[in-house]
């Protein structure tokens, strides 16, 4: 895993082929044994290969929890060090952690904001405050969506995931074997 380059390179990315990710999808990607899917289903979007980070509190968070980190090389792991990164980490720390709790969700909204990229939150109330205050910011489900859209992945594979990821313990907005039906009543496919 290799560091970003400072905030400066941020005026090339393009918003969607650069995506940061929060420590839930991680977490249940880990505990199902499914991350290198979710790895494969993340790598590219609209034809193109997409710069996937994570942060370093991210990573923390999942060490913290006991999970391997092994099978995370797809992510570059950045830090929110940078003035205008710490300015943006007080806003979201205020935002959205409390004082022991969401440490890594705040870490990546700041980096988001200040780089310009997709946060991947699974955590619906963040999302909604990320959403309020201006930021693009994708559930997990939504980049398994993207992937089978894109014929990256087939429908099979993504139920197959979902369900996965749902009896490691996440929380799904649809049932068992329900994730083409749902995405597809939602406008994800």
């Amino acid at each position: 895993m290799t560091q970003a380059p400072p905030p400066a390179s941020a005026a090339s990315s393009t918003v969607g082929q650069l995506c940061v990710w929060d420590t839930s999808p991680l977490h249940h990607a880990i505990k199902a044994d499914k991350i290198d899917q979710l790895a494969d289903m993340a790598r590219t979007w609209n034809g193109s290969p997409r710069r996937n980070v994570t942060t370093q509190a991210v990573l923390d968070e999942l060490s913290h929890y006991g999970l391997p980190l092994a099978g995370l090389d797809w992510l570059e792991v950045v830090h929110v060090d940078h003035l205008e990164e710490l300015a943006a980490l007080v806003k979201w720390m205020d935002l959205v952690s409390g004082q022991n709790s969401n440490h890594g969700e705040a870490t990546v909204l700041a980096w988001a904001e200040v780089h310009g990229a997709v946060a991947v939150v699974d955590d619906g109330d963040a999302r909604r405050i990320a959403r309020r205050a201006g930021l693009e910011v994708w559930g997990s489900l939504r980049v398994i969506a993207e992937a089978v859209k894109e014929s990256r992945a087939t429908e099979y594979a993504a139920s197959v995931l979902v369900d996965a990821l749902m009896d490691s313990g996440m929380f799904c907005p649809c049932q068992r074997g329900q994730f083409i039906n749902w995405a597809k009543q939602v406008g994800l496919l």
